[in-house]
């Protein structure tokens, strides 16, 4: 076995004298030819004739003299300079020390000058280096320590690794994003109750109480009189029957009504809290229900903004370095931490998952690369077809709501009050609107999810085609259900009278209310359906193939865990729940009890009823696009929620601003009240003076920011390449010793040696001395006879 030197030892023995001389005295100096000879060995080195070495070693270079006139002074005013700059001190004083060293290794000088500046550098402004390093350590170790208690403490941590294990991390990002969507929920419905539920418990509720003295008071008053019987007369149940409570449950009329749940409970008063010495505290109820709920979008908005670019961030690295991608997984992949049995078999499947995705991409690619002219056209041709039926679908379903909208109002005021009317048939024109969106939500997506495989697209962006398409088709439902609600409650004037207290002239008294059940009636239906689908049609499918496999296992077939229906679900019910709180504060309540039951159950089905998917995808380039997705909803469900603060009429007999012309005028009415400097500063925060300036600023960080971030992708370009020219540098040193020890390199000379045995045992297996990995030459017949027999004439002659 030989003993020369492996990689990366030179230099390691080489620090190692230096640091040794440095303590040990001085020992004789090189000679000026070897200094000359190591000087032009270095000078040789692949990363100085390179093409990068005109920039990247120019700059090295710089920061390398820059190091070394520091060192050599003896002084060390960087490492002064650190001192006193909190906890990071130790770890910059370290690194300091290692550039340092490695200037010295670099530097063209004899033995003894290096170690003197070794001396030095180890001396000088170290005091309490040791002390500094132990707390760092301690801190981190406390760091790491809290971490992994928290970990531990976190929501269905132990199904996340079941999941991942099983089904890979696409699917896992499916979960994770119910998770985050759960804890928003639980952020509004907080929110809803400690501003809004809370002071409304607590302060007594008192009929005929409005906050200004405009014209509109004394019609709020009376609407509110004639609104509380009207209601109470319509859908208080009149017979001791259970069905009507549980009608009235489904429908959020009647005992719901006029409960905590909706915006019409909610009154319309300054309470006083306490006065002290010349000042009052109060509590504006109407002006906290509007910055509340302005709250809730923004903290919303704030964190799905911070989720997509740590998701992006995620994505960005992981589609960079593909080549290396396989490596990385093979022999970097496994976490040597795992002791238990269970945990490395999910390991296992995940790392297994990762590969398995990575050749799927890998395949789809080849594939796509060798697309013919003729076969681009027939498939661009296919997929514009494709497309225009998916705008003919999304026409129709859209009409189909607006009519069944329309339908479900018009035969509410016709027979919805008569006592004859059945209570069952009642209940199923109400939730016309509702079960025509839910139909279509789960009929249209399966009609996508067939027409998305004649498009021949890539595994991600198939999900992500189907889950545009699915979403359009959602929102568009909500928002043609929001546009007919709107032709129907928005009038500019009120006409005198008992009219006066409904809404162009429709029987409906409070539309705020009137819109949050609409809401809440969709929120209950998605629900109740998503809640059967998977009871009864998931379970039953899987029994049935199991049972039957032989025959119906090709025809109906394991089902897969389809991801852009399953995001779609719970998107849609996210954006009912951003929608309806404004006008039920308390149904964010009744999103986080749906999220924690949908979750088991969907892991219930996923773990039972579902195979691993045959289209695999990435998981963080899933959960960005999901993000994407969701803040689309999240566009969506400002529009109708900000029109009705700034344009429609309050209603006149219920909620926090029955007497005033719109809801936001709670807030310039508080503002008035307001000191004139504050006043004054705040209404120019909001003009062009200030609001010009400040775009333009933005504007230009945007631009500064940009070409930061192009040069930093530039520099990380020269500084990837830099690095493959170090290793290169560290074979060609290699390679020279190799050299100068006049022998070779113990790698390669096995390489070599095992490529010259199969070659000779392929030549021995082989007829005519040809390798079975490579054909025989194309020759003539005859000269293939002539080949057969003068084997080893052909062998020189090819």
């Amino acid at each position: 076995m030989s003993d020369s030197p492996l990689p990366g030892q030179v230099e390691e023995k080489e620090m190692q004298e230096i640091e040794k001389g440095a303590t040990d005295g001085p020992i004789s100096s090189p000679s000026q030819s070897d200094v000359i000879s190591t000087n032009n060995i270095l000078a040789s080195m692949p990363s100085k004739t390179s093409q990068w070495s005109g920039m990247s070693s120019h700059r090295r270079g710089r920061s390398v003299r820059h190091r070394s006139a520091r060192s050599s002074r003896g002084a060390r005013p960087a490492v002064l300079d650190v001192e006193g700059q909190g906890q990071d001190e130790a770890d910059l004083l370290a690194e300091e020390i290692a550039e340092g060293k490695m200037a010295i290794r670099d530097l063209a000088k004899p033995m003894e000058t290096k170690r003197e500046m070794l001396r030095k550098l180890q001396g000088k402004g170290l005091k309490g280096f040791g002390w500094r390093v132990s707390m760092q350590r301690r801190w981190k170790k406390s760091k790491e320590n809290m971490s992994d208690a928290f970990a531990k403490l976190e929501v269905w941590r132990s199904p996340m690794h079941s999941i991942e294990g099983k089904f890979g991390t696409g699917i896992l990002s499916y979960f994770q994003f119910m998770r985050w969507l759960l804890f928003l929920n639980l952020v509004i419905f907080l929110l809803m109750f400690l501003f809004i539920l809370l002071p409304a418990l607590i302060f007594t509720r008192q009929i005929g109480t409005v906050t200004s003295s405009n014209s509109t008071n004394s019609s709020a008053v009376d609407c509110e009189s004639r609104y509380v019987p009207f209601n109470v007369s319509l859908y208080e149940p009149t017979r001791d029957h259970i069905s009507d409570y549980i009608v009235d449950v489904l429908q959020g009329k009647g005992i719901m009504e006029d409960t905590h749940l909706f915006y019409g409970f909610y009154e319309n008063t300054i309470q006083r809290i306490q006065e002290t010495e010349g000042f009052t505290f109060t509590y504006n109820l109407p002006l906290a229900y509007l910055l509340t709920s302005l709250s809730y979008f923004l903290i919303s908005l704030i964190l799905m903004v911070r989720n997509s670019a740590q998701g992006l961030q995620e994505s960005l690295v992981s589609s960079e370095d593909k080549f290396y991608t396989y490596c990385n997984k093979v022999f970097a992949g496994w976490d040597f931490c795992i002791n238990d049995g269970r945990a490395a078999d999910l390991k296992h499947g995940q790392i297994r998952y990762e590969l398995k995705t990575d050749l799927e991409e890998q395949r789809i690619l080849q594939k796509q690369a060798k697309r013919t002219g003729g076969e681009k056209c027939r498939l661009y041709s296919v997929r514009f077809v494709v497309n225009i039926f998916v705008l003919a679908i999304l026409g129709a379903g859209g009409f189909l709501i607006y009519y069944a909208s329309t339908f479900a109002l018009e035969w509410n005021a016709q027979y919805g009050t008569a006592a004859n009317t059945d209570a069952f048939l009642k209940l199923l024109v109400t939730y016309t609107p509702s079960l025509t969106i839910t139909g279509l939500n789960m009929i249209v997506p399966i009609i996508f999810d067939k027409l998305v495989g004649f498009e021949d697209y890539s595994p991600e962006f198939e999900i992500q085609m189907t889950l545009l398409r699915t979403v359009f088709l959602r929102l568009a439902s909500v928002a043609t259900l929001l546009g007919t609600l709107y032709t129907q409650i928005a009038c500019s004037t009120y006409t005198n009278g008992d009219a006066e207290c409904r809404v162009c002239d429709v029987e409906i008294r409070c539309w705020e209310t009137y819109v949050g059940q609409e809401m809440y009636k969709l929120v209950i239906m998605d629900f109740l359906v998503g809640t059967a689908v998977t009871l009864f049609v998931e379970f039953p499918r899987k029994f049935i193939v199991s049972r039957f496999k032989d025959k119906l296992e090709d025809v109906v077939g394991y089902q897969e865990f389809q991801i852009p229906k399953n995001v779609l679900d719970i998107v849609y019910s996210q954006t009912l729940c951003w929608i309806g709180t404004f006008f039920a504060p308390m149904l964010p309540a009744i999103c986080v009890i749906k999220t924690i039951i949908f979750f088991y159950l969907k892991k219930l089905s996923l773990m039972h009823n579902c195979i691993p998917s045959t289209k695999p995808f990435r998981a963080s380039k899933s959960r960005t696009f999901f993000m994407v997705i969701l803040l689309v909803s999240f566009l969506l469900c400002i529009i109708p929620v900000g029109i009705g603060i700034v344009q429609i009429y309050p209603s006149r007999a219920c909620g926090p601003f029955r007497s005033l012309n719109t809801m936001f005028e709670i807030v310039t009415q508080t503002i008035a009240g307001w000191p004139t400097v504050v006043r004054d500063i705040f209404f120019f925060l909001g003009s062009a003076g200030f609001l010009v300036p400040a775009v333009l600023i933005l504007c230009l960080l945007l631009y500064y920011f940009r070409a930061l971030s192009v040069a930093h992708k530039k520099m990380v370009a020269v500084l990837k390449d830099q690095l493959i020219l170090e290793g290169k540098d560290k074979h060609f040193l290699l390679q020279r010793v190799y050299e100068l020890q006049g022998t070779t390199d113990p790698t390669r000379a096995k390489q070599n040696k095992a490529q010259a045995d199969r070659k000779a045992a392929a030549t021995k297996q082989a007829p005519n001395g040809y390798n079975n990995e490579s054909p025989p030459p194309r020759v003539p017949s005859s000269a293939w006879d002539n080949a057969n027999s003068h084997p080893n004439s052909v062998n020189d002659g090819w």
